[in-house]
């Protein structure tokens, strides 16, 4: 649905502009054309060719006129809109690699155009125009693109079909008539977003995969990074400038020393800074000039910026960017590749291994890897971001997903800055590989970018069920990351919740067998063995255990106060890990310390071994909960026949009234939730008792009276709500308690006027008894509308038994919440009592979840009481609050 035409001129739209990445994953900037353009048009179009130049124009079209330059700089940005995407050179000049522009040609339809130089092509370029452009059409009341195509420009035509659009080609003397509408469609999105991840994966690709390297800066600190590197066996060429210390490596056929950036013969590919705050712009300007891919800013703010360090971050980013460069930092620890034995950190290089670390805060990501050292956990790719102002945890899931060296992601995040993103990626990369976290700033997130005044923050543990709806592994404590790190790099994932454990200690088995049930396994059958069980005897046992099909996970408990055993069991044991179908976890009981072989990688076939067994079931029950996550059916996202434009011709016509948003009336409420299928029970406002019972008779009485003011319907006071009303004596009874209980809560206002004014009471037909629910859509203003469920009551209120998920819901995400509530046992039955029609229940959930994402200014809508019964499940009351969010959460095209 395409919004309100604008005036005929506008503004420049400062939000078109975007830094944005090539498919090779370089950074550039696109932004709507100027005015000021003239000059960097006529260099572009030099340097097209005659055959592209036809292609365009259908005729020889060697040069602009002084005539053309000016039609196509000078746009009105609204029925001529025009966006060029531009990169630095290095010397500071601008260059114009691509324009791309549409023309109205009618009230809701445009043609399309694009022209990219010719040694850009085959750099996506023409799909990022595509989008921005259909994004941009869609702000100006257009929801169709043309385009005249010559039969010999398949690439042009190709570009619109591989966006996802529908597009219908006709043949027309000579020439290809192509239009396709613009909507953003599952289709278009879902090309879009796979485009994102190819570009985002390659741009941080580049950065851990340099082959020239320079350090910058302070001597001592760069020293270290210089050492780190060169002893961890990098094989490219290091560049050391200035009076970087390094004595102990004199000599070094890979060094090169030069006094300034500057002075750097040919280019570079990474540059790792850690200099005073005052030159880093110029160290930034330099490394631009070079054609580095990326700077890694290990400095932190500048400390005229102490109070603000995020904007002066900011700011950095703003111009590396606008010089193509990607940014670490500030504040950031460093880069590890132990693949390639790069190792542009402080820190000592990890054993390799299979598991990718990031980190935002260096400190943490000192304790991580320092957690993967004492665990002997391989690394494959370590990332420190820093202040992450550029280079995010997004971007590194984006090259997780297909980096065949990591097998599982490890992250601690302090801050979200994109969670609508992060989730949606992080479910994705979930399906393919484990994904830990470690989130104790998850309240501190950024909002999406629909997002306006007037919502609020939904609570912690709204965001940690979001997180597990998505398939990561939420940790509660950082040390115990790497233990499920380890049993998931070292070993196959569970098939199901049964642990056999086997010790030869009975208090040992009476331990585990207790933490094993707490942390959600099921200890089946624990093998008590000899005290003094040789190394060949525990191995035996384990493979009989493995051999069990009534287990799914083993885990064996050496208890060997003497030494007796020594490294045999151990030994004998990772022998028995090679070769296992099913985790096989081993827990040494003894006085020596765990020691293994880091000289070779770490990864499945070897034997994941702990002191203790609290972090080892801890490790396996988080495997086991992930891998039940990801072999489940997710379910589909149900296809409803909803009136959307129904529901969004009342919402415009409230924020039209009220612009800061308000809360709808019953009748406008009604309206936005039949346009769902949803149908409240008709509820009837009422202003005297005579109307009341007059309502009541109507209805046949069997009548409900009740408040509907927050006021009132807010106390927890079963005289707000008068059931099963059948005479009008009794409706006399109702009116004169309702009217007592508003005066005890308001007095000096009910002394003043009207108690009706302030309870605003109404009379509805009395529904079947059954359980009441209260279903509720929020809009969290970072991650969008967040769906829950919960019986009404004690249940919700004081112990918080709600469960939480996020749109899209799927029908297993339906069928999970009700399943996730602590309450859920009254849904199904108890004590021979039949249960609720669960099946309703999920259905309206799915509805009330499609309502929220597809309209974006519902901040709140609640659904209470929902009453279920057998056979029916009854919307008693609703409330829909507005406020003037933007018609897209997400934007529709790729940008930094």
């Amino acid at each position: 649905m395409t919004s309100e035409r604008p005036e005929a001129s506008a503004e420049y739209p400062e939000d078109w502009e975007a830094d944005v990445l090539l498919s090779d994953g370089a950074v550039a900037h696109l932004r709507p054309i100027t005015p000021d353009d003239a000059e960097l048009l006529v260099d572009f179009y030099a340097r097209v060719s005659p055959e592209s130049k036809y292609l365009r124009f259908f005729a020889p079209y060697p040069v602009l006129s002084e005539a053309d330059v000016h039609r196509f700089t000078h746009v009105d940005h609204v029925d001529r809109v025009a966006l060029i995407i531009t990169v630095s050179e290095p010397d500071r000049s601008q260059r114009m690699l691509a324009v791309g522009r549409f023309d109205r040609v009618g009230p809701d339809e445009a043609e399309v155009a694009f022209l990219v130089e010719d040694s850009q092509q085959g750099r996506g370029i023409g799909q990022l125009l595509l989008e921005h452009l259909a994004h941009a059409a869609r702000q100006r009341g257009i929801g169709r693109f043309v385009a005249e195509v010559l039969p010999q420009n398949r690439r042009m035509a190709q570009v619109f079909i591989d966006a996802g659009y529908q597009v219908h080609r006709q043949f027309d003397d000579g020439v290809i008539m192509v239009e396709f509408p613009i909507l953003a469609t599952d289709t278009a999105v879902g090309v879009m977003e796979r485009r994102e991840q190819r570009a985002e994966s390659a741009s941080v690709r580049r950065l851990v995969q340099p082959e020239r390297i320079a350090l910058v800066g302070l001597s001592r600190q760069l020293g270290v990074v210089a050492r780190q590197l060169l002893d961890g066996g990098f094989a490219g060429e290091l560049i050391l400038v200035g009076e970087i210390d390094l004595d102990s490596h004199a000599g070094d056929p890979r060094l090169v020393r030069i006094p300034s950036l500057a002075d750097l013969q040919g280019g570079v590919d990474l540059v790792v800074v850690c200099t005073e705050a005052h030159h880093v712009r110029s160290v930034l300007l330099d490394a631009a000039y070079h054609r580095a891919h990326g700077v890694v800013l290990m400095t932190g703010a500048d400390p005229d910026h102490r109070s603000r360090p995020r904007t002066h971050a900011e700011d950095l980013v703003s111009l590396a960017r606008s010089y193509g460069l990607r940014m670490v930092g500030p504040d950031a620890l460093g880069l590890i590749n132990t693949p390639t034995s790069m190792n542009a950190s402080p820190a000592p290089l990890p054993r390799p291994g299979v598991v990718g670390v990031f980190t935002q805060s260096s400190p943490v990501g000192m304790a991580l890897l320092n957690s993967a050292a004492r665990n002997s956990v391989g690394v494959s790719t370590f990332f420190s971001s820093g202040l992450h102002a550029d280079v995010s945890v997004n971007d590194v899931m984006q090259m997780w997903e297909d980096d065949e060296t990591t097998t599982v992601c490890v992250m601690s995040i302090d801050r979200i800055g994109n969670p609508r993103k992060f989730s949606r990626i992080a479910r994705r990369l979930a399906r393919r590989k484990p994904v830990i976290l470690w989130a104790p700033g998850r309240s501190q997130r950024g909002n999406h970018e629909g997002a306006r005044g007037g919502l609020s923050k939904a609570p912690e543990e709204a965001i940690d069920a979001l997180f597990r709806q998505s398939g990561v592994i939420t940790s509660e404590r950082r040390d115990a990351m790497m233990a499920v790190a380890k049993i998931l790099a070292r070993q196959p994932l569970p098939r199901g919740e049964r642990v056999r454990l086997l010790s030869n200690s009975q208090s040992l088995l009476g331990h585990m067998t207790r933490f094993s049930q707490r942390s959600g396994l099921i200890p089946t059958d624990p093998v008590l063995l000899p005290t003094f069980t040789t190394a060949e005897g525990y191995v035996e046992a384990a493979a009989a255990a493995e051999a069990d099909d009534t287990c799914d996970a083993v885990l064996v408990a050496p208890v060997d106060p003497y030494g007796l055993l020594g490294m045999s069991a151990r030994q004998a044991l990772e022998e028995r890990a090679r070769v296992t179908s099913k985790p096989l976890i081993g827990v040494f009981v003894d006085f020596d310390e765990i020691t293994e072989a880091i000289d070779r990688p770490d990864g499945q076939g070897q034997l994941p071994a702990f002191t203790g067994y609290a972090d080892a079931l801890y490790g396996l029950a988080s495997g086991t909960a992930y891998a039940r996550w990801r072999d489940r059916d997710s379910g589909a996202v149900p296809l409803f026949d909803h009136d959307v434009p129904a529901a969004r011709r009342v919402i415009r016509a409230v924020l039209a009234e009220a612009p800061d948003g308000r809360t709808c009336t019953p009748e406008e409420t009604t309206t936005i939730l039949r346009a769902y299928g949803i149908n409240p029970v008709p509820s009837y406002p009422v202003g005297t008792l005579d109307d009341a019972v007059a309502r009541a008779e109507q209805l046949g009485w069997n009548a409900v009276l009740k408040a509907t003011s927050p006021l009132v319907r807010g106390q927890r006071d079963l005289a707000s709500v008068h059931r099963n009303i059948d005479d009008p004596d009794e409706m006399q009874q109702a009116w004169q308690e309702l009217a007592e209980l508003t005066a005890q809560l308001q007095p000096a206002e009910v002394a003043e006027g009207d108690w009706v004014t302030l309870a605003r009471p109404v009379v509805q037909a009395m529904m079947v008894p059954g359980v009441s629910l209260v279903l509720r859509s929020r809009e969290d203003p970072a991650f969008g509308p967040i769906i829950s469920v919960a019986v009404a009551g004690l249940a919700e209120d004081l112990l918080g038994d709600t469960s939480y998920r996020v749109s899209p819901l799927t029908t297993q995400d339906a069928r999970a919440m009700v399943r996730d509530l602590k309450a859920a046992p009254v849904l199904f039955g108890r004590h021979g009592a039949a249960g609720v029609d669960v099946a309703k229940v999920e259905d309206l959930l799915t509805r009330l979840a499609q309502l929220g994402d597809d309209l974006p200014q519902i901040a709140d809508c609640r659904l209470s009481p929902v009453i279920a019964s057998r056979d029916q499940v009854a919307v008693a009351g609703a409330q829909i609050t507005l406020a003037p969010t933007a018609d897209e959460r997400d934007a529709r095209f790729r940008r930094l």
